[in-house]
């Protein structure tokens, strides 16, 4: 067998109609309104999209949740949106090829990192002291047990009571089943911003790791 050709995507629809398409160069965490600074519904984006309006649906999750610390966390999200699972996904698109064991989800400084699984040291990945030095970035795997396997517990310095933190091989997110043959893998994301955060853009990579016969 030769290794799966996998496509990674984001939901550009609604919850209930998702939109699948793939990630063509990056996404950014913003809100519905982020050209006003708004940051009242973030969810993740396409770093293209500027006016920020896919999957903004109050009568269904969205599809992505934050977390601010301002000495007591406060997490930024609308009802519902816990249980989403239409979010972000792995796509097997060869047809022929799967996995050899689950996919693991997690994240790293950028690709150079990732593919020498170098340990993350940006502040967004190893923490900071507002987060008891526990990743800001989040994820849940959602694709076998569905929407009911999404966040029931999380607090703003501690891991998720579901899912996982992202930091390198330290922490990752698995997938619940090996990656079939036109088969998909999927995940919620969240994310953090302590009040400690370091000012200005930061960026990491989500890495998809996974083994192969």
């Amino acid at each position: 067998m030769a290794e799966p050709t996998i496509a990674l995507q984001i939901n550009e629809n609604t919850e209930g109609s998702p939109t699948w398409t793939t990630i063509a160069t990056a996404l950014r965490w913003v809100g519905p309104d982020a050209s006003a600074g708004d940051l009242t519904d973030p969810f993740p984006a396409p770093a293209t999209d500027g006016v920020d309006a896919f999957f903004d649906n109050g009568a269904s999750p969205n599809n992505g949740e934050l977390w601010h610390d301002a000495g007591t966390d406060v997490q930024i999200t609308v009802a519902g949106r816990n249980a989403n699972q239409n979010v972000f996904r792995a796509n097997e698109t060869g047809g022929s090829d799967g996995t050899a064991d689950p996919p693991e989800l997690t994240a790293y400084d950028d690709a150079t990192d990732a593919g020498n699984r170098t340990a993350p040291t940006t502040w967004l990945l190893v923490g900071t002291s507002g987060t008891s030095n526990i990743s800001c970035v989040r994820a849940v795997e959602t694709e076998t047990a569905g929407g009911a396997a999404g966040w029931t517990g999380q607090t703003h310095d501690a891991a998720p009571t579901d899912g996982n933190e992202l930091d390198g091989d330290n922490n990752v997110e698995a997938a619940n089943a090996v990656l079939a043959a036109s088969g998909t893998a999927r995940w919620n994301l969240a994310a953090c911003a302590p009040h400690d955060a370091t000012a200005g853009l930061t960026s990491f990579v989500y890495a998809l790791q996974y083994t192969y016969t």
